[in-house]
């Protein structure tokens, strides 16, 4: 079924996450379900890669969905952490670490990947984590582009 560009001037990722929450709320897909592959979504949709990612990301935002490193997209089992204001969802999960600070020794490394076998709650606050990290990368690598920007700027008006 691809998406019908002359009857919805829509952009087509926001069609595409239409059609996919339309599946979710309707019980086609339902909690825990892996979202067929970007791959099969595209061919599905008749769009571009980077159109399954930006309905995929909405998704997302929204709390529809959630997404593990190399497995896929699956249908959130709760749509709780997502309707929790993100600070207050944060301190929800933190504090009772907060209140119990581990010692240098005792400290445990945890693996922040989303997983279907975590709660909902873990892999909200991972994927937060995984997106965090994304941006940080991205801002870095333009304020770098900047800077190189600035600095070639300085050379040529020398």
């Amino acid at each position: 079924m691809t998406l019908d560009f002359e009857k919805d001037d829509r952009p087509p990722y926001i069609q595409a996450a239409e059609l996919l929450r339309q599946d979710i709320r309707s019980g086609r897909l339902e909690p825990g379900d892996r979202l067929p592959s970007a791959r099969t979504l595209q061919d599905r949709y008749g769009v571009a890669s980077s159109t399954i990612q930006n309905a995929l990301r909405l998704l997302k935002n929204e709390g529809l969905i959630y997404s593990v490193q190399g497995r896929g997209s699956f249908v959130r089992n709760s749509l709780a952490p997502a309707e929790t204001p993100a600070s207050e969802f944060i301190r929800e999960f933190f504090e009772p670490a907060l209140e119990k600070p581990a010692s240098a020794e005792g400290a445990q490394s945890h693996d922040l990947t989303p997983s279907p076998l975590h709660s909902d709650e873990f892999n909200t606050l991972a994927q937060a984590i995984q997106e965090l990290t994304g941006i940080v990368a991205a801002m870095t690598d333009q304020v770098s582009k900047l800077q190189q920007q600035i600095a070639d700027q300085g050379k040529t008006s020398e």
